[in-house]
């Protein structure tokens, strides 16, 4: 006979569904995380289990719950009675009585193991999900075996674990839902960049999806291995930095087609031709660059590592609640809005940071808004607008720059005319810009138009990089510190 007894109630599942059989609902991921971070320091209360047997009923949820138990004891296989589905106390005391094994773990179900359990004990015993219930048996009499077993009092209690809560597993499980769904979606964009570096949307499209995820993982950095969070940082800043100056040129490309479609330009200008060919030499620069540095091996490194999120040991230990996840948006928050309260819009080191802040907390927002609430996901939309109104300022003045720089490139020999338009259009806009953004801050009509921007101070942005080929001998030395930040 069974000398100690554990009942195991199965761990949070699914709800039951109209569409499929109650045989195979599931854990929930929640549920089992929850489990597999609690089981190995509950069945670690047993003293010797070094001969345990793990019986389960053959329901989904319950299997998945007895091979977390047999992961804990490192127990191979596990004996699957459908006795402990169909909810029969008597039948599993019998069970209990008859057996030869010395240490038993039944995984099962509500309410025969609250029955088998409180005939056992002499009292009333409820099962919380994902509870568990150690037990010594005393030996049978002869009355009891004749009976199934099913004498009350005939066992001591050694310890009971209740079932841990699942609550502060479920941000967890969301978390890392979104990591994976962002590392993926980055794969998938950088596939069509490199395959096709030519395609403009292409490129778009994969500095947004990088922005994104690195985005997402900052956020987490309180959370997560500080390994993995810096190896991320940098492989997504590598990128980021790698493809900033072909963005750039793609922006002011753009916008040399708009003057001429507009008549700023003549229609026989040849400065969108020069453009493409400085986008085909800036391209291959960047492919060299990307394959001497191995960028995209990295890459697909790191979006594998992601798929596997690590935490920090104190949070696997203790789960991490949406409150936690709430205050730091809220920090994040109040510190945007303390840099936007009087933002210096003449400094374009000050408004690239803002905007950049601005873009995450929209990431950040969109991406996490099950774990942040409805109150702090519809704050994606707000940040969104702030950073449009910021980037289309940091677009110009990106352009402002390039427009200066290539006038004194002899790629663009014949096109210094067309380029001393195009940069004092991108200055005029920027003028309007901040004299607009000013306005509505003040709400003040006669604010004063703010001077000419000429380009962009000595101390722009850290991030603002050098471009990937070889910059003109003649190019000012501050000419290609920039950011194009369109995404």
């Amino acid at each position: 006979m069974v000398k100690t007894l554990v009942l195991v109630r199965h761990g949070k599942a699914e709800k039951a569904s109209e569409d499929s059989s109650d045989l195979y609902r599931e854990l929930t991921p929640d549920g089992r995380h929850a489990l597999e971070v609690a089981y190995p320091r509950t069945f670690s209360l047993l003293e010797d289990y070094d001969d345990v047997n793990v019986w389960s009923s053959p329901a989904i949820r319950a299997m998945q719950t007895a091979q977390v138990v047999a992961n804990a004891l490192g127990v191979d296989g596990i004996e699957v009675d459908q006795t402990l589905y169909d909810q029969h106390a008597d039948a599993i005391l019998a069970q209990i009585a008859t057996t030869t094994e010395d240490t038993v773990v039944i995984v099962g179900h509500v309410p025969s193991l609250d029955s088998v359990a409180s005939r056992l004990l002499g009292r009333e015993v409820r099962l919380g999900k994902g509870a568990a219930l150690a037990l010594e048996l005393s030996q049978p009499s002869a009355t009891t075996a004749g009976n199934g077993g099913a004498n009350s009092a005939s066992a001591l209690p050694l310890w009971f674990v209740d079932g841990p809560k699942s609550s502060v597993w479920g941000s967890l499980v969301s978390i890392e839902g979104e990591v994976t769904a962002s590392a993926g979606e980055l794969a998938a964009s950088a596939e069509s960049f490199f395959g096709k570096p030519d395609n403009v949307d292409a490129l778009r499209d994969f500095r947004m999806a990088a922005r994104r995820l690195r985005s997402l993982v900052s956020f987490l950095s309180p959370w997560e291995s500080k390994k993995q969070a810096e190896r991320a940082d940098k492989v997504l800043r590598s990128l980021l930095d790698a493809t900033a100056r072909l963005r750039g040129i793609d922006i002011f490309s753009q916008t040399v087609d708009d003057l001429v479609e507009a008549g700023e330009l003549g229609e026989n200008s040849l400065l969108p031709v020069a453009c493409a060919r400085e986008r085909r030499f800036e391209r291959g620069s960047l492919m060299e660059l990307v394959r001497k540095k191995g960028l995209v091996k990295k890459l697909d490194a790191l979006v594998e590592d992601l798929s596997g999120f690590r935490w920090k040991k104190s949070v696997l230990a203790r789960g991490l609640g949406e409150d936690d996840l709430r205050s730091r948006f809220d920090e994040e928050l109040d510190t945007l809005d303390q840099a936007l309260f009087g933002l210096d819009l003449s400094s374009p080191r000050a408004v690239y940071d803002a905007r950049r802040d601005a873009k995450e907390l929209h990431y950040v927002a969109n991406r996490l808004g099950v774990v942040l609430g409805d109150e702090r996901s519809q704050m994606s939309q707000y940040m969104d607008e702030i950073q449009r109104d910021l980037g289309a300022l940091c677009n110009a003045r990106t352009n402002a720059t390039l427009a200066d720089e290539f006038r004194h490139a002899p790629r663009f020999r014949g096109v210094r005319a067309d380029l001393g338009v195009a940069g004092r259009d991108q200055r005029e806009v920027v003028s309007a810009i901040v004299s607009g953004m000013r306005r509505r801050e003040t709400g003040d009509a006669a604010v004063e138009e703010p001077e000419e921007v000429a380009s962009p101070e000595p101390d722009a942005p850290a991030e603002m990089d050098a471009p990937a080929g070889p910059a003109e001998p003649d190019v000012p030395a501050d000419a290609a510190a920039f950011e194009a930040s369109a995404e």
